[in-house]
């Protein structure tokens, strides 16, 4: 009904194209936030698809300039910065939902675990195997820009309520 209590006329409501584009958004990014809250993992889809296509082109440029040692060494050191960021993610977001206070913890144990894991597999990774060392390093150093950058990109356009709405 309107002011004078007549309904309203038929037909259909002129909708700014562009408004109802930015609700629908501002809807699915309300709906991500909720879904998962502050210790979401889906962040992770996200960054593991950039990595491996960062990983993949590494690949192809070590394999068609230096052979298959070096497309090697690029996939062993994309695979070590997806599993290193990943786990990371796992523990604290799992340490979160437990008890914000253990987040602390969680965060600086899971540091110094994959620490000592990276020291011990350089120190174990022969100069001279499969593996070439020098795209390796190529490989994790492109892929922690890449899974940091689509990190980023995931929180920037993610609706993260401080308050919860409800």
């Amino acid at each position: 009904m309107d002011v004078r209590g007549q309904a309203p006329a038929p037909g259909p409501v002129p909708v700014d194209r562009t408004l109802a584009a930015n609700i629908a958004a501002a809807q699915r990014a309300a709906g991500r936030s909720r879904a998962g809250g502050v210790w979401s993992l889906g962040h992770l889809k996200i960054c593991w698809a950039a990595l491996a296509v960062a990983g993949v082109v590494l690949i192809l440029i070590g394999a068609g300039s230096t052979g298959s040692r070096a497309a090697a060494g690029a996939a062993l050191g994309a695979l070590i910065v997806g599993l290193f960021f990943s786990f990371s993610a796992v523990i604290i977001a799992k340490a979160g939902q437990r008890s914000p206070k253990l987040v602390i913890f969680a965060a600086l144990s899971t540091y110094v675990f994959k620490i000592v894991a990276l020291g011990v597999v350089l120190t174990v990774l022969p100069r001279d195997g499969v593996f070439d060392t020098h795209w390796m390093a190529a490989g994790v150093g492109l892929g922690l820009f890449v899974w940091l950058g689509a990190h980023m990109r995931y929180v920037w356009t993610t609706k993260i309520y401080y308050v919860d709405p409800g």
